[in-house]
């Protein structure tokens, strides 16, 4: 229960700043037109060059893909990476460590705290403005998608902040770990579906995408397709095992890390 208030706490904190001082939430609106708009329009430009199919896929369903993907990267969990690099390079890590509180779970919610705000308003404004523009997908309006969305959703962040801990916490023993953030964040972005939709994705990408945890912690860009509505399970499965795996691993890193900082005089 201390842990749930504490979580709660964070979170409505950073909401009322964020409602107080609108600066992200600006920042935020310009990056998704910027570049996901742009995006959207080319990729109209080449549909319409190719008969409005592109592998058999058609431009709805990949500005839909492609705007999930762009709607989720607003939480900015990639953030917590470097949040983690700049309390150890600082020593705020060791004051963090001797407060009674979990040291993963305070920047954990810190960071979801930090993206809500501005998640559900651009994502709301954002999806009633491609309705309007494009309309939807006969798959989005099926009783199968909400639930299953917001389910590999809530997965997927929890993924996400797993792959970006793992990368933070390797700050403990590397003074400078920007370059396994390039690497891991490009990665994400690639299998993803951030500049190419994954039903455009050749068959090998595709099981990359399918099979590797920086393509699975972006399987909301796969919930608009019709092969999301029979195989939904065995990708919510996938989630589910990159999950418990790499879990495994943020714990057995945090344990060694917290050793590191005793004998090292934290």
């Amino acid at each position: 229960m201390k842990q749930i208030r504490l979580a709660i706490k964070i979170v409505k904190t950073l909401v009322k700043d964020r409602i107080q001082y609108p600066g992200r939430l600006i920042m935020d609106l310009v990056a998704i037109l910027m570049r996901c708009g742009i995006l959207l329009i080319l990729y109209w430009t080449v549909f319409k060059l190719n008969d409005g199919m592109i592998n058999g896929s058609t431009f709805l369903f990949s500005a839909w893909s492609i705007f999930f993907y762009f709607s989720f990267s607003i939480m900015r969990y990639r953030e917590i990476s470097r949040v983690i690099m700049q309390d150890v390079q600082t020593g705020n890590v060791e004051v963090l460590f001797s407060k009674p509180i979990s040291y993963l779970s305070y920047r954990m919610w810190w960071q979801i705290g930090s993206g809500i705000y501005s998640f559900f308003v651009i994502t709301i404004v954002s999806t009633v403005g491609l309705m309007l523009l494009i309309g939807l997908p006969p798959t989005m309006t099926i009783g199968l998608f909400l639930p299953t969305f917001l389910l590999t959703f809530l997965l997927g962040s929890i993924l996400s902040l797993l792959i970006y801990i793992i990368v933070g916490l390797l700050s403990f023993w590397i003074e400078d770990i920007n370059p396994i953030f390039w690497m891991v964040d490009k990665a994400v972005m690639i299998l993803g579906g951030s500049y190419l939709s994954v039903s455009l994705f050749p068959p090998l990408m595709y099981k990359i995408a399918l099979y590797s945890p920086f393509g699975a912690s972006q399987f909301v860009t796969h919930t608009v397709f019709t092969s999301w509505q029979s195989n939904w399970y065995q990708l919510v499965g996938i989630q589910l095992g990159w999950i418990l795996a790499l879990g495994l691993i943020v714990f057995v890193m945090f344990g060694k890390a917290k050793q590191n900082v005793s004998v090292n005089g934290g």
